[in-house]
């Protein structure tokens, strides 16, 4: 029996690796990493384990006690104005733990709409034909995407961990940020307060990563899809004229009026291709709709989390980067993994467009020729992610917002420094 339950186990961890790509596989993924969040993205799916939810409720509130009741009481009584760059640490590690709040509140709020959108893309997906070189090319960039969801989710994981280990290999006893403090456990170097502040900080930090990392493992992985799927349709326009000739050559000793065999070579060729641009267009319209509706839903914490983010990165800045050299890199990589999504869905609607121009659309006939200029205009408008409908996130967002927080921050530096010297 144990056997069993380890052997299922395994196989399920396997399923994470790479040599598992197929869409279905990588949502399932996705699933179980959330159901630990009592989160599930499934119609069909029953409730996480009781057991999930007292974990989670648990942790969230002591994560509320530790990152957000303990930071207001440090910035306006403990610290206020007589220790700014403890005031200034408390900001920046409340502020970039907070963001996992944040992004777990949106997806039990919008749990339908978070639902309705898994099973449109799985939907859309069912409709692939399996080992088609359409599915062959889409497989192939799902396996970059899901390489590209699991070195980030790996990358925030491990730094979470150096960031709760080094202080415990640390000689004497010490926290990851000593003048981060938690209300009512001062001193917090002293039995038994340090203990319960280490027991603290130990689930808050991973409860509040690994939410961090989850959902945002959700977001690359339903973008990627789009990405990967226009990238495959690219290939197909670019290739659609050789088929059809592939396609006559193959039926060609089938016609037995060779009068007009020049009539109907041309009636076959573009046969063929009216029916293949007809299920590209339709695979087309479905990334545009399903992506405009992910945009819709994402738009409103994402302006929410870039602004928060933003201001995380200035008070990191001012806490010192000798405090502060491990959640740097962390509030970066996570205005990077959206900007990084947003990015690359962007060049895959650039690579759609220039397949357009250079699908041989010259030797179509008239017909195929308006299917492929209706595409065009179609392609005009690119498909991306937005913060609050009005911002790109690519990476132009990704330098404008570290030049304008590094801007900020040399403003302010002067004027912390003439504050500390009178």
């Amino acid at each position: 029996m144990k056997i069993n339950i380890l052997m299922n186990l395994w196989t399920e961890i396997r399923k994470f690796g790479l040599d598992y790509v197929d869409f279905q596989t990588m949502i399932d993924n996705v699933d179980l990493l959330l159901r630990i969040l009592t989160i599930t993205i499934y119609h069909s799916a029953p409730r996480a384990h009781f057991i999930f939810y007292i974990m989670t409720s648990l942790a969230g509130l002591i994560y509320f006690y530790v990152y957000t009741f303990s930071m207001v009481w440090m910035v306006f009584f403990r610290y206020n104005r007589k220790d700014l760059k403890g005031t200034f640490l408390a900001i920046a590690l409340s502020f970039v733990s907070d963001i996992c709040i944040t992004k777990l509140t949106f997806m039990k709020l919008y749990s339908k709409e978070i639902k309705d959108t898994v099973d449109k893309f799985l939907k859309g997906y069912s409709k692939v034909i399996a080992n088609t070189r359409f599915a062959k090319n889409l497989h192939k960039n799902l396996k970059v995407v899901k390489r590209r969801a699991l070195v980030i989710w790996i990358f925030l994981v491990s730094d979470a961990v150096i960031f709760l280990v080094l202080p415990i290999i640390a000689p004497g006893r010490h926290f990851s940020i000593d003048s981060y403090l938690i209300y009512g456990l001062e001193p917090m170097t002293e039995t038994p307060n340090y203990e319960i502040a280490t027991f603290c900080l130990t689930i808050t930090t991973g409860f509040g990563v690994y939410t961090m990392a989850s959902i945002a493992v959700y977001v690359i992985v339903v973008v990627g899809y789009n990405e990967a799927q226009l990238h495959a349709l690219s290939v197909e326009l670019r290739n659609v004229w050789e088929d059809s000739r592939n396609f006559y050559n193959n039926i060609k000793h089938r016609i037995k009026n060779k009068k007009h065999a020049v009539y109907i070579k041309e009636q076959i060729m573009n046969e063929f291709i009216r029916i293949r641009l007809k299920d590209v267009i339709k695979f087309h319209i479905a990334s545009i709709n399903l992506q405009h509706e992910l945009d819709k839903e994402f738009r409103p914490i994402f302006v929410v989390e870039y602004t928060i983010m933003a201001l995380a990165i200035i008070a990191e800045l001012l806490g010192g980067l000798e405090n502060t050299y491990l959640v740097i890199p962390y509030t970066i990589v996570l205005i990077l993994m959206d900007c990084l999504s947003g990015q690359r869905l962007i060049d895959a609607c650039d690579d759609f467009e220039r397949s357009l121009y250079f699908c041989r659309w010259e030797n179509f006939n008239t017909s195929n020729q308006k299917t492929v200029l209706l595409m065009l205009m179609m392609s005009q408008k690119t498909l991306m992610l937005s913060a609050g409908g009005f911002t790109k996130l690519n990476y132009n967002c990704l330098m404008v917002i570290l030049k304008s927080t590094y801007s900020t921050y040399t403003t302010l530096q002067s004027t912390v420094k003439k504050h500390t010297e009178l």
